[in-house]
């Protein structure tokens, strides 16, 4: 994990937030950014992973509904790109980056592959 890590925090033009296991029952936190560690609470964080999670379930029955496999989910916020990156069933790496122009979508997408 910390060589995922450590490929995603190194993608130029991308400026990583929060980086994170997500397990089938659990969430571990593998980077938050020194700014951002006082912002978001643990009751805030096991709610993100719920929402994540439950996402996932679904994600899964669309992947079969299509016959295709995913690489990641990207979500595109004002200021925040969020990945999820599938490496389970059930189980994902979560990682957030702020938003630039221009962002650097596949060369996170082949960092996550190559770890």
């Amino acid at each position: 994990m910390v060589d995922l890590v450590e490929s995603l925090r190194a993608v130029d033009g991308a400026e990583a937030r929060v980086i994170a296991h997500l397990g089938s029952l659990d969430f571990t936190v593998e980077y938050v950014r020194d700014d951002l560690e006082s912002r978001y609470s643990d009751r805030d964080l096991e709610s993100a992973y719920r929402l994540i999670m439950a996402n996932q379930v679904t994600g899964d029955e669309f992947k079969q509904l299509i016959d295709e496999s995913f690489e990641a989910q990207t979500l595109f916020f004002e200021n925040v790109v969020v990945f999820v990156l599938p490496s389970a069933r059930y189980e994902a790496i979560f990682a957030s980056f702020d938003r630039t122009e221009p962002f650097p979508v596949l060369d996170l997408i082949d960092a996550a592959d190559r770890s």
